[in-house]
């Protein structure tokens, strides 16, 4: 057996050898590049909740911030932003969103793009149950956010 083994190795051409590798490294390059590919298609958020401090003539009330960053390849238009809560369904959304720029309301995002959002701290009825902060896109992709600052909003109420 190891006979008909080494006699088959010895069968073998260097140019035979060189073929499989190109084959064979045309494959993985091939993945790689579907996989690209489908990853540049996929609608990708980051949402980061945050402290707000007031200044100038904000209202005193204002707390919270949520900032909505595109990282896709192509324009997305965030229509929901908000805060989840946790054991529920429920949630606190935005409708009009306080903006630094006053921007109108839905966004749309271009590549690379972000908006930030103010609103009023989380009140002590909240009572720690604060989940994450979300933003939702008008085709209806969701993304979620955490933070330290929101941990502790939620934990201070």
């Amino acid at each position: 057996m190891v006979e008909t083994l080494s006699s088959a190795i010895q069968g073998v051409t260097l140019l035979q050898i060189t073929t499989l590798a190109i084959a064979f490294l045309g494959a993985v390059l091939g993945i790689i590049n579907t996989w690209h590919g489908l990853d540049k298609s996929r609608v990708k958020l980051r949402v980061s909740p945050a402290h707000a401090i007031p200044v100038g003539g904000a209202p005193s009330s204002i707390g919270l911030s949520i900032t909505v960053t595109n990282l896709s390849a192509f324009a997305v238009t965030v229509c929901d932003v908000g805060i989840q809560f946790r054991w529920s369904k429920k949630r606190g959304t935005f409708f009009s969103p306080m903006t630094a720029d006053g921007g109108k309301w839905p966004r749309r995002l271009e590549p690379r793009s972000s908006v930030t959002i103010y609103a009023e701290r989380p009140d002590s009825r909240s009572n720690g149950r604060i989940r994450c902060a979300y933003a939702t896109t008008e085709c209806g992709v969701e993304q979620t956010g955490n933070s330290p600052a929101l941990k502790q909003m939620a934990r201070d109420g």
